[in-house]
């Protein structure tokens, strides 16, 4: 019976991604539809449904046998043992038993299940929070970042060896195989993971000199992003598989970036594309009006504002086209204005209550 590795013409540590492409080029080739042998092509059909399905891929390495209802015979005569796909090794029913454990009858004896170790889809990813000044957000502003990532070895392919050899211990397979006696002319076969070369079948040749073994090198990387006008404190920016690569994924997770508001004393407030700003006026101010400036605004810097004649305590103006940038236009900018009295003008109304009196009471 034809090796289902030799068959798709990959090693035995082929990984999942690599089994597809092998299966999809051979089938190119010999798919009855393009002209190709049906049986060879059966044939490929089998190994790659086989080997693309984790446990019976786990079967066949243990047992040499796609078929996990075939049972290798083992121990002494009227004895047949087949392996258990979640590790050891079960006995055919006795007596109506419908199947006895080894491992629960021998307190787990027969522990020889070997899980290959299969890559995860991608890595986790790493966020970094970048804070921005109130003028940031209001011109938008271009980020650099300077990264120091690890990538596979180019030299060595990210295997940290030049080459491999088979593992003669277990001749390939990553399991070894002993004879064990459970009782009078009965045997059985332990299958456990091999040792030597900690189940993967081969051991590392040469190290590679460039990676120092690891299989990994540094790679300096510079990030960039232009932060458009009007972008919001939250946002986030991201630099796809740009983290360090690593042999348990198949492909490194995302570098994110998230904006945030920086420290900064300002007496201005953003509210999505709004500005908000809190100001103080004497009661005489309120009464027949007045200006004010706003110093911090980014885009209006000593910003001119009026209080109009008789302007309330916590009234609100609102002065259009003064906010943030939108895309397309601008939002507004906010002013509630607070009244407070001065003792200036708390001694005033009282010497001059008779003619105040007189005025806002004249009808």
């Amino acid at each position: 019976m034809e090796d289902l590795y030799t068959t798709l013409g990959i090693g035995r540590d082929a990984e999942s991604r690599e089994i597809k492409k092998a299966y999809f080029d051979l089938a190119k080739v010999h798919h009855p539809d393009k002209g190709g042998n049906e049986e060879k092509f059966k044939k490929i059909q089998n190994a790659y449904d086989v080997l693309s399905d984790d446990d019976k891929r786990r079967m066949y390495d243990m047992t040499g046998n796609a078929n996990p209802n075939d049972s290798p015979q083992g121990g002494g005569p009227g004895f047949s043992f087949r392996v258990d796909p979640f590790g050891g090794m079960r006995m055919p029913g006795m007596g109506g038993m419908g199947g006895i454990d080894l491992n629960d009858l021998f307190g787990g004896m027969f522990n020889g299940g070997v899980k290959r170790k299969m890559k995860k889809d991608k890595g986790p990813s790493k966020m970094h929070e970048v804070p921005l000044s109130l003028k940031d957000y209001y011109f938008g502003k271009k980020l650099q970042f300077d990264l120091d990532r690890q990538v596979f070895c180019g030299d060595c392919n990210g295997q940290g060896c030049l080459n491999w050899k088979t593992c003669g211990d277990c001749r390939g397979t990553g399991v070894r195989e002993q004879m064990v006696q459970i009782g009078p002319g009965m045997m059985a076969i332990n299958r456990g993971a091999c040792g030597t070369c900690n189940a993967e079948g081969k051991m590392r040749g040469q190290g590679c000199v460039i990676c120092s073994g690891k299989g990994l090198v540094t790679q300096g990387k510079t990030l960039e992003s232009q932060i458009k006008p009007g972008a919001g404190v939250g946002d986030i920016i991201t630099f796809r598989e740009m983290c360090s690569e690593n042999q348990e994924y198949d492909r490194p997770g995302d570098v994110t970036i998230r904006l945030v508001k920086a420290d900064e004393e300002i007496d201005l407030v953003r509210e999505g594309y709004s500005l908000k700003h809190e100001c103080t006026v004497g009661l005489a101010e309120s009464l027949l009006g007045c200006s004010r400036k706003i110093k911090s605004h980014p885009g209006f810097p000593d910003l001119s504002f009026d209080i109009p004649i008789g302007t309330q305590n916590t009234e609100v103006i609102c002065v259009k086209g003064k906010g943030m940038p939108n895309g397309v236009s601008f939002g507004d900018l906010y002013i509630r204005v607070f009244v407070k009295v001065t003792e200036d003008e708390r001694k005033t109304l009282e010497l001059q209550n008779v003619i105040l009196q007189s005025i806002f009471t004249k009808s």
